[in-house]
């Protein structure tokens, strides 16, 4: 398959806060990603029970609703294989037993947004 033939990853974007998430989306889609974006958890597992093609998850952990690490579950109950990455603005805690091998890192807030895409590139690869 030639580079133009090559699908354009798409990552589904959790995170509440609407500033970060407009930051974060136009960052993956000038890197050349496909980004869905959902403000709350509910939205989130919306777009992973979808038939949408997502190849991997970004979510914050911290969420008015559903948290990130619920999501996370539900994303890679419905779609094996799925890569994760999850964001947090609080301190680091462990992560649940359920995720720890699908959870690809735990993003720091605040973090680059100038090295996200290499981050998420690297987890499609792993």
């Amino acid at each position: 398959m030639s580079a133009a033939e090559t699908p354009t990853p798409r990552v589904l974007l959790v995170e509440d806060e609407a500033f970060l998430r407009e930051l974060v989306m136009e960052g993956l889609k000038d890197a050349g990603y496909s980004v869905l974006e959902a403000s709350d958890g509910s939205a989130g597992l919306q777009a992973l029970q979808s038939d949408l093609k997502i190849d991997l998850l970004l979510s914050d952990i911290k969420l008015p609703d559903i948290d990130g690490y619920h999501v996370a579950e539900a994303g890679a109950a419905l779609r094996p294989g799925l890569k994760v990455i999850l964001m947090t603005g609080y301190a680091p805690s462990p992560l649940p037993p359920a995720l720890r091998s699908v959870v690809y890192r735990v993003l720091q807030k605040p973090f680059s947004l100038e090295t996200l895409p290499g981050t998420i590139a690297a987890a499609l690869d792993s």
